[in-house]
């Protein structure tokens, strides 16, 4: 039996941090790739991922840890607040890099590194799906994202050596330690009231529906968005 292990690209971001909480039991090594100077994860990879070197780095990171992944997270992204009166080129351009950009050359950066086997999953946001205020940059890139899922899956048919499936989760507001204070307050309780089910969802969501993607009981699914978001998107 071939070794099992994750690959975690936004590696200190809630969502990925939840997840090995949870799940790093199932993992033989746990490698992740993020911005932040430092990590509790063993083997571990800062970069910039506005700077194009970076995925020489991550390739050649990869390169010396000699593994094979055969489930990959993509989890980077930044989360600007802009609308189309304020948002500016740089901004735009910071957004893609990392949210879009990021996705694509990193897990080309990581091809080599894929098991025969490998499930995919990159984290889009249901403001890919539907629109909202102050999103202009961040819902564009998120939409961005689904589709390159598609693209990614398109492609990766054509391929004879290794079966790779890819699909994207879109979480709706997820409640955290650090916007705790914003989602009980007016506004999210205005955001609440949009919910058909009253509900905001958890880490603990998002967690257990990427393990349901990164395992084998979802090996039919190829390409698509799974949105978490107690219907948000359906009314």
């Amino acid at each position: 039996m071939g070794t099992n292990n994750l690959l975690l690209i936004g590696s200190e971001s809630h969502v990925c941090q939840d997840y090995v909480t949870r799940y790093k039991d199932h993992y033989d090594h746990i490698v992740g790739i993020d911005f932040p100077a430092e990590s509790s994860l063993e083997h571990y990879l800062s970069v910039d991922f506005r700077d194009d070197r970076a995925y020489e780095k991550i390739e050649r990171f990869l390169a010396d840890l000699d593994k094979k992944f055969s489930q990959v997270v993509f989890a980077a992204g930044v989360n600007p607040m802009n609308d189309v009166f304020g948002v500016t080129i740089r901004d735009w351009d910071t957004t893609f890099d990392v949210n879009v950009k990021a996705a694509l050359f990193s897990l080309k950066a990581a091809y080599d590194y894929f098991s025969y086997q490998t499930a995919l999953v990159l984290i889009a946001s249901q403001n890919g799906v539907v629109a909202h205020s102050q999103r202009i940059d961040y819902g564009t890139s998120k939409s961005a994202l689904i589709h390159l899922a598609k693209n990614l899956s398109v492609d990766y048919a054509k391929i004879n050596d290794k079966d790779l499936r890819v699909n994207t989760i879109s979480p709706s507001y997820i409640k955290t330690e650090d916007n705790k204070d914003l989602l009980d307050s007016y506004f999210g309780k205005r955001l609440l009231a949009r919910i058909p089910y009253r509900r905001f969802v958890s880490l603990e969501d998002v967690s257990h529906s990427l393990h349901f993607l990164l395992g084998e009981g979802s090996q039919s699914i190829r390409g698509q968005n799974l949105i978490l978001d107690y219907g948000y998107t359906i009314v």
